[in-house]
């Protein structure tokens, strides 16, 4: 989807005049694999840890999404979701119960973290499809 996509483009293709450009939509993503990834660690760690939910506007500023390169981005969403699935690949059926406590979305189980990953993408990927829609 993202083939052929400049770098002019990916910072000024928006789904909206407010919206993420495409470059800050994958950077979200690929921090947001790291949040999972933390949070599953977490689940799995201790018994109902708090989980952490950063201020994606923040992150967006802190990380400077709207300077990145999307190659680069695309390349680190790629090995943090290699390293989310390969730790929920050694998962018991036990542990895919074990819960923590997100702020604002309450008691969640593993199993519904994990669930909730490819929801996270397609909302985002759809994002993505209005803003190149637009800009082309």
């Amino acid at each position: 989807m993202l083939r052929g996509v400049t770098p002019e483009r990916a910072r000024e293709a928006t789904d909206g005049p407010d919206g993420w450009s495409v470059v800050a939509v994958v950077c979200h993503l690929r921090d947001y694999e790291e949040i999972f990834h933390e949070r599953a660690t977490l689940m799995l760690a201790q018994d109902r840890p708090p989980l952490p939910a950063p201020n994606q506007d923040a992150l967006a500023r802190e990380r400077d999404y709207a300077s990145a390169d999307l190659g680069a981005a695309v390349a680190a969403f790629r090995a943090n979701r290699r390293r989310f699935l390969d730790l929920l690949a050694g998962v018991t059926d036990e542990q895919w119960g074990r819960r923590g406590v997100h702020p604002r979305q309450g008691e969640l189980a593993l199993v519904d973290l994990a669930t909730r990953v490819p929801l996270h993408d397609v909302n985002h990927i759809e994002q993505i499809v209005r803003a190149l829609g637009e800009a082309g």
